[in-house]
C-alpha cells in the first residue's frame, strides 16, 4: 500500500480569532491520515483559544509574525512546513466535508502536476457575480476569470488563493510569493500560479476539494478606503506589468474604468487625491516592474 504523502495546511490570519479557531476544527476532522497545520497569526493579540488547541494537538503549529502581509505570511507558512504538498486557505472559509484534503491530494501522483484549486463558493453574492465564464482563468490580454464554482475537473491557470494546493518544490523554484504585494495582496496567488504555468507545469481544478468562502470584514482589508484603493490599483497595475505587454494597458484600463470612477467620484466625493491615487499607483508599479527588470 502507497502511503499518503504529508501535507502542511498553511492558513495566515488576521484578527479573525473565531473564525480561525473554527477553520481548524474542521481540519481536525478531515479523513485524511498525515497532515499538519501551520496557523501563521498576524493578529494584534494572540488567540488564546487557538493556542489550547495547539497545545493538546500535534498537528497544529501557531507562528505568530509581527509584520508584513499575505505573502510574507505565506512565505514563513512555507519556510516552515514538513509537508512536500502545501495547502492554502484563507482564515475565514468553512470546508463542505471531511474529504477536502483527500481531494488536493489525489492529483499528486502525475508528477507533471505542480498544483490544484479547489472550488469556492462565496458567501457575499456580490462575488458571485463574479463567478461566471471560464474557470480560474488569466486570458492573455491579462483579463482574469475568478470562477471557481464549477464541477468538471479541467487545467486552469489561476486558481483562487483561498483554496489552492502547490508543491512546496515547485513553489521554491519558481521565487515563493512576490512580497511586493501590498495590503491585502491581492492578485499574488494570480501572479505566483502564472509563474508556476510559466515554468510548464500543470495546475488542475478539483471540484471535489469544496469549501464556502464566508468574506468576513477585516482580516487583511484596511478600514481606510484611500488606502485599500491606492493598494489595489497598485497590486492590479504591478501584476499586468510583470507579465503582460504594454500594448494591452489600454484593455486593463478600460476593465478598470468602474473601480476607478468608484475611487474618485462615489468614495472619494469628487477630491483630488482621490482621483490621482490610481495614477499614483501605476507610476509607482511601473517604477518597481522596471527597477527590478534593470
Amino acid at each position: 500500500m502507497i502511503e499518503q504523502p504529508l501535507l502542511s495546511v498553511v492558513v495566515p490570519t488576521l484578527n479573525r480569532p473565531q473564525a480561525i479557531v473554527d477553520l481548524v476544527h474542521d481540519f481536525q476532522t478531515q479523513d485524511y491520515p498525515r497532515f499538519e497545520m501551520i496557523v501563521v497569526d498576524a493578529s494584534t493579540a494572540e488567540n488564546i483559544q487557538l493556542a489550547d488547541i495547539a497545545k493538546n494537538d500535534s498537528r497544529l503549529r501557531v507562528i505568530r509574525i509581527t509584520t508584513g502581509g499575505t505573502c510574507v505570511a505565506r512565505n514563513t507558512g512555507v519556510r516552515a512546513a514538513q509537508g512536500a504538498i502545501i495547502v492554502f486557505t484563507d482564515d475565514d472559509v468553512r470546508l463542505a466535508d471531511n474529504k477536502f484534503l483527500l481531494a488536493h491530494s489525489s492529483h499528486y501522483d502525475d508528477e507533471n502536476i505542480a498544483g490544484v484549486g479547489g472550488r469556492v463558493l462565496d458567501v457575499n453574492q456580490e462575488l458571485n457575480r463574479e463567478q461566471t465564464g471560464p474557470v480560474c482563468r488569466v486570458t492573455k490580454t491579462g483579463r482574469i476569470y475568478p470562477n471557481a464554482t464549477s464541477t468538471v475537473s479541467q487545467d486552469i491557470n489561476a486558481p483562487r488563493g483561498g483554496n489552492m494546493s502547490f508543491r512546496k518544490q515547485i513553489i521554491v523554484d519558481v521565487g515563493m510569493f512576490d512580497e511586493q504585494f501590498r495590503g491585502n495582496a491581492m492578485r499574488e496567488e494570480t501572479d505566483f500560479s502564472l509563474r508556476v504555468v510559466e515554468a510548464g507545469w500543470r495546475i488542475v481544478f478539483e471540484p471535489r476539494a469544496s469549501l464556502t468562502h464566508l468574506a468576513l470584514a477585516g482580516g487583511s482589508r484596511t478600514a481606510d478606503r484611500l488606502t485599500w484603493y491606492r493598494d489595489f490599483f497598485f497590486n492590479e497595475n504591478y501584476f499586468f506589468l510583470k507579465h503582460f505587454p504594454n500594448r494591452y494597458l489600454p484593455m486593463l484600463l478600460v476593465r478598470k474604468a468602474r473601480a476607478m470612477a468608484a475611487c474618485w467620484l462615489y468614495y472619494g466625493h469628487g477630491k483630488i487625491s482621490w482621483l490621482l491615487a490610481p495614477w499614483q499607483s501605476f507610476a509607482q508599479a511601473k517604477k518597481l516592474v522596471h527597477t527590478s527588470r534593470a
